[in-house]
């Protein structure tokens, strides 16, 4: 977490420093960043770095903290917008989140946490003993308790508060999961285009919302 002299920051100064850590998070995986080329592209001297930050984790949990609360707020403006149809806002939530993750001026910073940023994560003293704690998953837990009290439950087949969140886990699930597919397939010799992503993502929504077993009268 920043320390209170970061947050003291003139609004000018800490943008410098978030571009540059955008920069250097988008040109490496978390174990190969340079500090040195955050504090040159910042224009500060090194030693104000370590005031405002433990070191370049810190940092990085911190940019990357952000941009999920970014989406986790836009997550919950769609289901306000959709007057609480989960289903629907996902959909639309997802469009936002290939825009912006996939597509988005941060896709480098996200496709290296995908590929071994959260390994590095897992074995960081940081997250050792709480993994719940990594953006990620700490977003969607923090989120869970806003989204089910926001959610119309009337055409849904929940019956308490836990079934609602468990729903809940399994859509993020099945968004995550397709994401982090997209990106890991980049590296084989037929890589996921953003069309199949879509689609995928659409074909295993429509399952959870309307069952994957073909009804009677399809049976003839």
């Amino acid at each position: 977490m920043p320390t209170a002299t970061f947050f003291n920051l003139n609004e000018a100064k800490k943008k410098r420093l978030m571009l540059a850590a955008q920069h250097e998070f988008s040109r490496a995986p978390l174990a190969e960043v340079s500090v040195s080329a955050i504090v040159a592209d910042a224009q500060i001297p090194r030693g104000s770095f370590y005031q405002y930050f433990e070191d370049k984790e810190d940092l990085y949990f911190y940019y990357i903290g952000t941009l999920v609360t970014d989406m986790e707020h836009h997550l919950l403006e769609l289901i306000h917008e959709t007057h609480g149809d989960l289903f629907s806002s996902m959909k639309r939530f997802f469009e936002y989140a290939v825009a912006e993750v996939v597509e988005g001026p941060n896709a480098d910073i996200f496709k290296n946490d995908v590929a071994t940023n959260f390994q590095h994560a897992q074995n960081s003293p940081r997250f050792s003993k709480n993994k719940a704690s990594y953006p990620f998953f700490k977003t969607m837990r923090d989120i869970e308790d806003q989204v089910s009290t926001s959610v119309d439950r009337s055409k849904l087949r929940v019956n308490s508060d836990t079934e609602l969140k468990a729903l809940q886990r399994l859509v993020f699930m099945i968004l995550v999961h397709s994401i982090g597919h997209y990106f890991h397939s980049q590296k084989e010799d037929s890589p996921e285009t953003i069309a199949d992503l879509k689609t995928g993502f659409a074909i295993n929504l429509d399952w959870i919302a309307n069952g994957a077993l073909r009804r009677e009268k399809e049976l003839g």
